[in-house]
């Protein structure tokens, strides 16, 4: 019986098929690119938010809300990819500062729905209108769309490919909120 090699295509073998030391190569160019990006990008958007006093997760909570408002803390976790006690403490203080509001769904208490507040709107707008907020979203200017669509193609499929998460929610939320943007 022929091994694999044999059996596939050598080209084929040869793209997919990495020896240890190339694959470990790549791994490790890949992750630390990753990590310094997030890294330089939370420390940015932390920036941004602390100009409008909130932090980063406060202000992404309000940004989530901002385009799929009327969300169950569930949902919202799962779109931000937090917990259910770092959603649940995240949206009482934001309660409490007045940007969001609780609604019980249909009357059940046991569903509550979280609705950004039109003050929350405004300290959103605030946020985003800032210059730091412009320099940091002007990042893809230095990129032709061609290169932005391979590259948050192939990113998509890392993120297939790493996790735990269940992201149906975030993948709907992704869907739904980029269609919005990009209507507007």
């Amino acid at each position: 019986m022929k091994n694999l090699r044999e059996r596939v295509n050598i080209e084929y073998w040869q793209v997919v098929y990495m020896e240890k030391n190339e694959r470990d190569y790549y791994f490790n160019i890949f992750l630390n690119l990753v990590r310094a990006t997030y890294m330089n990008l939370e420390k940015d958007w932390e920036k941004i938010a602390k100009e409008a006093g909130l932090t980063h997760a406060q202000m992404h909570a309000l940004w989530i809300l901002n385009l799929d408002d009327g969300l169950t803390l569930d949902e919202l976790g799962n779109i931000a990819l937090w917990n259910k006690s770092t959603t649940s403490a995240l949206i009482s203080r934001l309660v409490k500062k007045g940007y969001v509001r609780k609604e019980k769904y249909l009357n059940n208490s046991r569903i509550i729905k979280i609705y950004i507040t039109d003050t929350g709107r405004v300290i959103l707008d605030k946020s985003v209108g800032s210059k730091s907020a412009f320099e940091f979203m002007g990042l893809f200017e230095n990129f032709d769309r061609q290169e932005i669509e391979v590259f948050l193609k192939t990113l998509d499929k890392i993120c297939d490919k790493v996790g735990k998460w269940d992201m149906k929610d975030f993948r709907s939320f992704l869907e739904v909120s980029s269609n919005k943007l990009f209507k507007n």
